[in-house]
């Protein structure tokens, strides 16, 4: 009986829990469920969510809330929305739902995830959207920018990687999580111009162009494009012949670089024929009144072709070639032409001591005799010729060991002469005495000095009573810095031309002990002789072409024949070294007999002719042209029947032969009293 009873209560139970159940789910129609819907990362409401329920659909409004009148225990709730991951929930997991209590029984408040991310892509530096670069999750989850630099992506986890890519930016990448806006500004990373030459204007093509590890080149037209350039870089410019140039670059996709050249290339020819001018010195200087900061020589070049290195950022480019007149071209945009053209030119000058210079009134005569005829150089001694002071120098000297040894005089005003022959347009030429005729420097320093081996004193050479011409000792190379740094100044202060006499050995004519008293430093062989003489005329060269002016020597007329071993003067080796050799070829100097003529001074067209031809042929292929000094006066100290008197068709006939003989290097006139005849020479 008891068993029984068990049983039943049991069955009784059972009716009871499903009698409950029944109710409950009875319940679902009479009771509604409420509820809000939110945006999982901003709490936010989320209106026209979408809410499925079974075969039921309903929308929130706009405050996110729902209400679902009519239910069962069994359904999932199903929210939806645009832009929002699904969620998906089991009403049987909410235990409110369990017993719902009218009027309406709540759920909680569902946060659904978005899942989408939307943004505009801009341009770092300007601003503007970027249309067209990608951003991208995943290979499915990618969009490229609009035209306004809109994108838009779905499907998106809680937290991602975004990339964004784009041609000439710098790639982007950005770690995002529980965001659904996302701007980026990308930066370029391209840098594009044009490298062109300073001066010229015209595009250097192959030219360098660094920032960082990125590196191009430039094309013909001097363009590059340059990937990959870093933030806030430095970027760097070079290319052959030009100075490197670094400029910081930031927030810019252009920049067109002007190179300015370190290294000039060109072509001399001449002005009238067009011709290549193979010989020449081409040098840079910072003005006008300085030495070179670049320095090239052009020697016996095919095409007239030069290169000048190490050109400084402003100054001037200065050309001196023989033939032809000084150019000067200064140092800016579009002013140095790649073909330069030369103007020829060929002094006529004359000659005035030291002396007349002195004298402004007089050395104004010379001027206006110059311009009156066909003149258009003047020659003009800064040592003095006069015995009582022969060598001193005639200006105010400011070079440090003529100040020391106080041989100079303020007797010319050096800058108002050279300023008024410049007015006029008049070639000037400065001489200077080098190994003798300065008795001042030889006496100052006698230790520079050849000595007399019988009087133990400085040798000289002594052509007549109370006349004495001192000689300096060629071996000295003191001797050669005082001159050349006295020349240099003289170029400086504006002289077109340096011109050197006595640049020989002591020539032994003047007395039969001469060869017993001299003696030198050193004796030399030949060889050596015309060693040293180059040798100074090599230094003098370089640096008197280097201030700017021309360098011409003086040697004797003999040498336009053949080489003098006894003063060291070989025309072919001293013609590398100087502009112009001017050999002193008075026809009344020249020994009865010469050129087959009894009386050589008779006979001043042949004269000349032949000592031009001679020349000639010594520096043929050299450096150097010939200029010849002329004679304009009369050889008195001859024997009556040798005696040729020198007017105008004596002169003029000089003159004549020549311009007959390739007289490129022109002439000058020479009288030691200065007194020269107008009527020899044609009217300007």
């Amino acid at each position: 009986m008891q068993i029984v009873a068990r049983i039943r209560g049991a069955r009784r139970a059972v009716a009871a829990l499903a009698f409950a159940a029944l109710l409950v789910a009875c319940a679902g129609p009479q009771v509604p469920i409420t509820g809000t819907i939110t945006d999982a990362y901003t709490g936010q409401p989320v209106g026209a969510a979408q809410i499925t329920l079974g075969s039921n659909t309903l929308t929130t409004d706009a405050a996110g809330n729902y209400q679902i009148p009519r239910w069962s225990i069994k359904d999932q709730l199903t929210v939806s929305a645009s832009g929002y991951e699904p969620v998906t929930i089991d009403l049987a997991t909410k235990p409110q739902l369990e017993r719902p209590q009218p009027p309406a029984v709540s759920l909680d408040t569902i946060a659904i995830r978005p899942n989408t991310l939307s943004g505009v892509i801009t341009d770092a530096y300007t601003g503007e959207p970027v249309d067209g670069a990608l951003v991208k999750v995943t290979d499915a989850i990618s969009a490229t920018t609009a035209a306004d630099g809109s994108f838009s992506l779905a499907g998106l986890p809680e937290s991602f990687v975004v990339e964004i890519t784009k041609e000439d930016y710098e790639p982007l990448s950005e770690s995002l999580a529980r965001t659904t806006t996302f701007d980026a500004a990308i930066r370029p990373n391209v840098l594009t111009g044009q490298v062109t030459d300073r001066f010229s204007g015209a595009p250097v093509a192959g030219a360098t162009v660094r920032a960082g590890e990125a590196s191009a080149e430039t094309d013909a037209e001097g363009r590059y494009r340059l990937v990959g350039v870093p933030e806030q870089a430095t970027v760097t410019v070079d290319a052959e012949g030009y100075a490197e140039l670094t400029q910081p670059v930031e927030r810019v996709t252009t920049l067109d670089a002007v190179l300015r050249p370190d290294v000039l290339k060109g072509t001399l020819v001449d002005a009238t024929t067009g011709e290549p001018v193979p010989n020449a010195t081409v040098i840079a200087t910072t003005n006008l009144t300085s030495s070179d900061v670049a320095y090239v020589r052009v020697d016996n070049s095919a095409d007239g072709s030069f290169t000048l290195d190490g050109i400084p950022e402003q100054g001037f480019v200065q050309v001196l070639a023989p033939g032809y007149r000084k150019t000067v071209i200064e140092l800016k945009p579009g002013s140095v032409p790649e073909r330069i053209e030369l103007e020829p030119f060929a002094a006529k000058a004359l000659y005035v001591t030291a002396a007349v210079a002195s004298n402004w009134d007089l050395l104004m005569e010379y001027f206006d005799a110059i311009d009156r005829t066909e003149l258009n150089a003047i020659v003009i001694d800064l040592k003095s010729d006069l015995r009582d002071d022969l060598g001193l120098i005639y200006y105010d000297s400011q070079v440090p060991i003529v100040k020391e040894l106080g041989t100079s005089r303020p007797n010319m005003d050096l800058p108002r002469i050279l300023e008024e022959a410049k007015r006029r347009g008049i070639y000037t030429i400065a001489r200077v005495h080098i190994f003798s005729h300065d008795n001042v420097l030889a006496d100052a320093k006698p230790e520079w000095a050849a000595k007399d081996r019988i009087t133990g004193g400085v040798f000289a050479d002594y052509p007549a009573p109370n006349i004495r011409y001192a000689w300096l000792d060629p071996w000295n190379q003191n001797v050669w810095d005082y001159n050349i740094q006295l020349s240099v100044e003289a170029a400086l202060m504006g002289f077109d031309e340096i011109n050197y006499d006595y640049i020989r050995f002591p020539s032994l004519e003047f007395a039969a002990d001469d060869k017993d008293r001299l003696q030198l430093s050193r004796e030399g062989t030949a060889e050596e002789k015309f060693a040293n003489i180059v040798e100074v005329l090599k230094r003098s060269h370089r640096a008197i072409n280097g201030a700017g002016a021309f360098f011409s020597v003086d040697v004797f007329g003999y040498t336009a024949f053949r080489p003098s071993a006894l003063i060291g003067q070989d025309l072919s080796l001293m013609a590398e070294y100087t502009d112009y050799v001017m050999p002193m070829v008075y026809p009344s100097h020249f020994v009865p007999g010469e050129f087959g003529f009894d009386n050589p001074a008779e006979h001043p067209y042949e004269v000349i002719a032949e000592s031009m031809k001679a020349g000639a042929e010594q520096v043929a292929g050299k450096r150097a042209l010939v200029r010849p000094w002329l004679q304009e006066f009369t050889l008195v100290w001859v024997p009556d029947h040798l005696l040729v008197e020198y007017g105008p068709a004596e002169v003029r006939a000089q003159i004549q032969a020549v311009e007959d003989h390739d007289g490129r290097g022109g002439w000058i006139l020479y009288d030691s009293a200065n007194d020269y005849n107008e009527s020899a020479l044609k009217p300007e």
